[in-house]
């Protein structure tokens, strides 16, 4: 098996940063070494350790700091310049993702888009494509000349759907693979019982043709890369 891609994610929400680092550290392809709130706690704590990222899971807004994560992406490069900065953000604007590209970014996922394509998003940046995925590919068509130099570009493909998986069954299949909750936290959080849940994750398992927590997961985020 190769080497996993080590990340390290700057997020100022903490449910990002935790929903993320449980979904990469559970596909065996990623490897996260650290989170931070703010470009700067990033920059300081990156510093100080002694194993450095591969890529660098930036996000663009920081609400409680005022700091900027577009300012922050050249300031990753030079500090680091081994690193991939994938820019993982809610900011869709063809401005903002033209000034990111331009900026340095290696790549631009929405976040409404990523979920479970975002494993994979991260291994091919890593292996020096320039990603996106298809609603920031909409935005700047035909308006990028120029700016990815030498590096291929790719749109993330959308993952295949499992036609036979209800809103409700692939909602708590989502939380309990992907997200990593268990079967009493997502029977709180949806307010049903934890017996419906368990159901819920039965069919599911047969739908997708998994038999443990595991084999679901690595079959959820296998549609993106179908």
């Amino acid at each position: 098996m190769t080497q996993s891609v080590r990340v390290y994610i700057v997020d100022d929400d903490y449910f990002v940063r935790h929903a993320t680092t449980s979904l990469l550290t559970k596909d065996e392809r990623t490897d996260v070494l650290g989170t931070a709130d703010s470009p700067a706690q990033a920059l300081s704590d990156l510093k100080s350790i002694e194993m450095l990222p591969d890529v660098i899971l930036l996000d663009l807004e920081y609400r409680q700091t005022n700091q900027s994560g577009m300012d922050a992406i050249p300031l990753f490069k030079e500090a680091f310049p081994k690193a991939k900065v994938l820019i993982f953000s809610m900011s869709r604007g063809d401005d903002v993702i033209l000034a990111a590209m331009r900026a340095g970014a290696d790549g631009y996922i929405w976040k409404n888009d990523a979920a479970e394509g975002l494993g994979s998003a991260v291994v091919r940046v890593h292996e020096g494509r320039f990603v996106v995925t298809e609603s920031v590919a909409r935005l700047i068509f035909g308006k990028v000349s120029g700016l990815l130099g030498e590096r291929p570009a790719e749109i993330l493909p959308k993952g295949k759907s499992y036609q036979n998986l209800t809103r409700r069954v692939e909602q708590v299949m989502h939380l309990f693979c992907i997200d990593g909750m268990s079967a009493s936290e997502i029977a709180d959080a949806l307010h049903i019982s934890e017996s419906t849940v368990r159901g819920h994750i039965k069919v599911g398992y047969e739908i997708v043709g998994a038999t443990s927590r595991r084999e679901a997961f690595q079959k959820l985020i296998a549609r993106a890369d179908e």
